[in-house]
Formats: structure tokens, C-alpha cells, sequence
């Protein structure tokens, strides 16, 4: 112990402080090392769970770009279907609407070809009276005598009937 208080060191003060050191690095650890290690611990495994999270949004986002590219792509796929789809209607319609109008249109052209026919018809009757009215006048003239007009009218027309069979027979 010489050498101790040569130096000016107490023994037993030595002995107490290093008692208080143990117990002051006892309390320490026990009161504030142990915990603030436990809150370090705890924090890091936050951080860790916050990546952990992170990650797995950045994941579902990149599942979430995918699936709605993929959307996208099914969308402008059944686009251009239903644009093909109503392209083919049209295409479709107009044809219908053609052969309508062919229709209608030789429907038309039947009858206006009905309708002259019974027209040169009529017209061919109506011409037959006024010839065998005229051939009755001119016959009355030629014989000088008159017949009664309904036995003239009799005689040119069954002549006239037997014209056009003779003629379309030749």
C-alpha cells in the first residue's frame, strides 16, 4: 500500500470507488444499456418490417402495372374487335340495302312495264275504234248506202281481229 499513497491514492476510497464503478456500470446496464438496446432492437426491426413492407408494395405495384397493362391490352384487343364487328354490319347493311333498292328498283321498272303495255294496249283498242269508225264513214261514202252502224262496226272489227293473227303468223 505504499506505492498507493506515494501516489496520494487512498486504499480504501480506491476500494469504494471501484465498488461504485461495478455498481454504477450494474445500474447503468441494467436501467440504460439494456433498455436502449431493446429500443434500438425494437427500431431496427421496424425499419426492417417498414422495408419489408415497402418491398412488398413496390411488388404489388409492379403486379398492379402489369395487370392493368394487361387490361389496357385486352381493352384495345376487343376494341378493335367491336370496330371490325360493326365494320362487317355496315358492310352487311349496305349490302342489304343495295339488293332492297334492286328490288324496288325492278319492281318499279315491272310495273311502269305492266303499266305502258296496258296503256299501248288500250291505246291499240282505242286505235281499232277510231279505224273501224273511220273504214264505217269511208265505206258509207264508197257504197253510198248505209248500213247500220253496229253491223259496220261487227264487219271492220272482225277483219281487224284477223289482220294481226295472219300478220303474226307470217
Amino acid at each position: 500500500m505504499g506505492v498507493l499513497t506515494t501516489l496520494g491514492i487512498d486504499g480504501w476510497s480506491f476500494f469504494w470507488h471501484t465498488v461504485n464503478f461495478v455498481v454504477l456500470i450494474a445500474l447503468l446496464t441494467k436501467f440504460l444499456y439494456t433498455p436502449v438496446i431493446s429500443l434500438l432492437d425494437e427500431r431496427t426491426r421496424r425499419i426492417e418490417e417498414s422495408l419489408a413492407a415497402a418491398e412488398q408494395a413496390r411488388a404489388q405495384v409492379a403486379q398492379a402495372d402489369a395487370e392493368r397493362d394487361e387490361l389496357l391490352a385486352s381493352a384495345r384487343r376487343e376494341r378493335q374487335e367491336l370496330l371490325l364487328e360493326a365494320q362487317q354490319i355496315a358492310e352487311r347493311l349496305k349490302a342489304e340495302a343495295r339488293t332492297v333498292a334492286q328490288q324496288e328498283a325492278d319492281r318499279i321498272v315491272e310495273t311502269a312495264r305492266q303499266e305502258a303495255e296496258a296503256e299501248r294496249n288500250q291505246a291499240m283498242a282505242e286505235l281499232r275504234r277510231e279505224v273501224a269508225s273511220l273504214a264505217v264513214h269511208a265505206a258509207e261514202r264508197i257504197i253510198s248506202k248505209s248500213l247500220d252502224d253496229q253491223a259496220h262496226r261487227q264487219l271492220v272489227e272482225d277483219f281487224l281481229d284477223e289482220q294481226p293473227a295472219s300478220a303474226g303468223r307470217a
